[in-house]
């Protein structure tokens, strides 16, 4: 059977890995098919894993890696910042991964996302998944910046329990979420540590 020239590519997935707090490289992500690894170093790292290298000379065609002549504070971050908004113009239907802890970027990852952009951030390499999003999946990243746009707004009448936090977000959302779709957006809120969760699910905010 002859392949079908006129299927459509899938999305490429580009994955910015800051090296200054993630040390631990998943090679199997390297060479990934539709993947776009870039590794980016901070100015005082000067030794890599010789497995590490081995892998990304063997697919220097979708690998970059990028390090800094000068340290400086937030330099890193402001340098992925660069080339994943060069990598966005580019490619404005890719899938966009930064492997980091810090949660710095996680304003970033907001307002791209509300620009209807594919971007999340991974504390390390074991959530990153290069699967494309379903429509259901798709929709709760849109729904994200919105859930927290109107948290930000409402500070005096916030929900102070989950189950009143659901049912507001649920009436906010109308008919553009389900009820699994507002709990994963309730999920990555505490995941980023916008709510705490308590005792009787009593909710604190951090927004």
């Amino acid at each position: 059977m002859t392949p079908d020239n006129n299927l459509p590519l899938p999305p490429m997935n580009h994955v910015f890995v800051d090296f200054e707090n993630v040390h631990e490289i998943d090679l199997s992500v390297i060479g990934n098919k539709a993947v776009s690894f870039t590794l980016l170093l901070g100015a005082k790292h000067s030794k890599l894993e010789v497995g590490l290298v081995e892998k990304m000379m063997e697919h220097a065609s979708s690998v970059r890696m990028l390090r800094l002549s000068s340290p400086g504070k937030n330099a890193l971050d402001f340098t992925l910042a660069y080339y994943l908004g060069q990598a966005a113009i580019t490619d404005p239907v890719g899938y966009f991964h930064i492997v980091s802890k810090d949660k710095g970027f996680d304003p970033l990852v907001e307002h791209l996302r509300s620009r209807h952009l594919h971007v999340r951030r991974h504390d390390n390499f074991s959530t990153l998944t290069f699967s494309a999003p379903t429509k259901a999946t798709s929709q709760q990243e849109e729904l994200f910046p919105r859930v927290l746009d109107h948290l930000r707004k409402n500070k005096t009448s916030r929900p102070k329990r989950k189950r009143t936090l659901l049912a507001n977000l649920l009436a906010f959302s109308g008919k553009l979420a389900t009820e699994p779709q507002v709990l994963a957006v309730i999920d990555q809120l505490q995941k980023d540590g916008h709510i705490k969760i308590g005792e009787k699910e009593a909710l604190t905010y951090q927004l």
